[in-house]
């Protein structure tokens, strides 16, 4: 597989970093850049199958939003599977990170650690293996570890939270009542130790989905 990545970054300077970086560090080749996501899929496009990149390298704050970054990775997946997907982002809340992995990332850097963590993503993403920034590795084992303790319908509750949804919201949303809604919240509010909705954004996630 010939060793080649696509950049999916508003800024400039980020992305000028990020190409510089691999460029003199890695065999990694820069095939293109956009700063979102139709410009990234008319790309793709542009590119055809034969000459996708091997890896995409994507923000997960796309056009303002998390939601669309993970709306981006799942789009990828679904349309272009062959093409492996490392975050690199400002984000590390274990519940975040947990969010891009379930939309289908292989891999998930922080901005904040040293570049080489990025240059490691890549290398493990091209060979089929998940990489976790060590850094953030213990935020996402630690919301596996809670997700773990709950209901199927608890877990649904919560990841509708961290989307810093109100209880009147995830009650629409999933077409139950607020009084069931609310006795949920109440068992995980037990099983974390926590005793609010703010509480656990800022455990799990930074409500800015």
């Amino acid at each position: 597989m010939k060793k080649t990545f696509f950049v999916v970054e508003d800024h400039s300077l980020m992305r000028q970093g990020i190409t510089g970086f691999l460029a003199e560090h890695s065999d990694f080749e820069c095939i293109g850049y956009a700063s979102n996501s139709t410009d990234f899929f008319d790309a793709m496009q542009a590119l055809g199958e034969k000459t996708l990149p091997a890896v995409l390298i994507t923000d997960l704050n796309i056009e303002g939003s998390v939601e669309k970054g993970l709306s981006l990775i799942k789009n990828c997946r679904s349309e272009f599977p062959t093409v492996r997907i490392v975050v690199y982002s400002m984000h590390s809340a274990g519940g975040i990170v947990g969010a891009a992995f379930e939309a289908g990332c292989d891999g998930f850097v922080s901005k904040m650690s040293d570049e080489v963590e990025l240059k490691n993503a890549l290398e493990s993403a091209v060979l089929g293996k998940r990489y976790v920034d060590p850094q953030i590795a213990p935020n996402l084992v630690l919301f596996e570890m809670t997700l773990s303790k709950f209901s199927m319908r608890e877990n649904e509750i919560l990841r509708m939270i961290l989307q810093n949804k109100s209880n009147v919201q995830i009650a629409e949303e999933l077409g139950i009542n607020k009084r069931t809604v609310e006795n949920c919240i109440s068992r995980i509010y037990n099983k974390t130790g926590f005793s609010t909705h703010k509480e656990l954004i800022a455990s799990f996630g930074s409500g800015e989905f």
